[in-house]
């Protein structure tokens, strides 16, 4: 447990900028999580921008850890490319995980991707990220979304909104967060933090308030699922 927010288990993911730190990431985290005593999974990444067998060698690295689940690539990872075509092959080969991040441009052409592997187990990070609050932003997001829910069994992470809406307040992320519950449902849906990021929009507590609103009038097991459930069965935690 951790004080008063009742937290049992954690999904650590990648958050490395300078070149191939993940590398050092993903031992340091397990260290940690050795030590504390943590029921803990790891999600690294890749540098999109190496040749194949660099891609591959990090990759094998990453996995000797225990704790290691998949992988999320931040930037410059396009489908279809060489660098998605390696890691998404691998991934699928071994029945790991990948944390998509994408926006609703570029979602249709994932969804191409990812439909050509169905043995792929993967997750939608940031609610789909959409790229503005305004009428247009809001309309191709939710275009985006139900393609999403329609041709795919993944779960989506309700996390990072407040990146766009800069403000993690009920009044300001309700919309969204009510409106991918409804097309996805509760078995598809998980709490996700973005912490420290989300920050930029508000403190920890206001944005799990927001999220305890979302859930008030879900049943009891759908709040189970929503807070831990589903990303435990997921990432095998």
């Amino acid at each position: 447990m951790s004080g008063t927010l009742g937290t049992d288990a954690f999904v650590h993911v990648s958050a490395t900028t300078l070149p191939r730190a993940y590398l050092e990431e993903t031992r340091w985290i397990d260290r940690i999580a050795t030590r504390e005593g943590l029921d803990l999974v790891i999600i690294g990444t890749v540098d999109p921008g190496l040749e194949p067998k660099q891609i591959v060698a990090d990759l094998e690295q990453q996995a000797a850890v225990g704790r290691f689940r998949g992988v999320r690539v931040l930037y410059d990872f396009v489908p279809g490319s060489t660098a998605a075509d390696t890691t998404l092959g691998w991934l699928e080969e071994r029945g790991l995980v990948f944390d998509l991040v994408t926006n609703p441009e570029t979602l249709p052409q994932w969804l191409a991707e990812l439909g050509k592997r169905p043995g792929l187990r993967y997750v939608l990070e940031h609610t789909g990220w959409p790229t503005g609050t305004d009428a247009d932003a809001r309309d191709q997001w939710e275009r985006a979304m139900r393609a999403f829910a329609e041709s795919t069994d993944a779960p989506c992470k309700l996390s990072g909104l407040g990146m766009t809406t800069m403000d993690t307040s009920s009044s300001a992320l309700a919309p969204w967060l009510e409106r991918a519950v409804e097309l996805l449902g509760w078995d598809r849906v998980m709490f996700g933090s973005n912490m420290p990021i989300e920050t930029m929009a508000g403190t920890f507590e206001q944005q799990l308030e927001t999220f305890r609103s979302l859930v008030a009038q879900a049943s009891e097991s759908e709040q189970a699922k929503f807070w831990g459930g589903n990303a435990a069965a997921f990432y095998e935690v």
